[in-house]
């Protein structure tokens, strides 16, 4: 059963196009393992609004070693995943970025409602 707060390596990501492999925080569950994706870097669509551009967490691979290069983890948007994408676990996430999570999604405009509770729960 995946962990809440662990890494994951999902491999062909449904959830990018094209499908490639993804490091995902699962945050929540709800009917299925909710979920934010790791980027290596942050788009310019991301850059040119304030509101997503607030959701991004720089994660450096010297903390989180699991990482090939410093990264970012996109609180602005979550993604469902099913048990048997999850069977790659990695590393939990420090408490610090768990927390610094909560306090992002607080005032995130992107995601609903029930997924902030769910994650602040957590």
């Amino acid at each position: 059963m995946p962990d809440v707060w662990r890494v994951y390596r999902v491999k062909q990501c449904r959830h990018t196009h094209p499908p490639k492999d993804k490091f995902v925080v699962i945050v929540c569950i709800d009917s299925n393992y909710m979920g934010f994706l790791v980027n290596s870097e942050i788009n310019q669509f991301t850059v040119r609004n304030p509101h997503l551009l607030q959701c991004q967490i720089p994660l450096s691979k010297k903390d989180n070693h699991f990482l090939f290069h410093d990264s970012y983890l996109d609180c602005a948007r979550i993604y469902s995943f099913r048990d048997e994408e999850l069977n790659i676990g990695l590393d939990i996430l420090d408490t610090k970025i768990q927390e610094r999570i909560k306090g992002i999604v607080t005032d995130a405009k992107t995601l609903e409602k029930r997924y902030i509770n769910l994650i602040l729960l957590q």
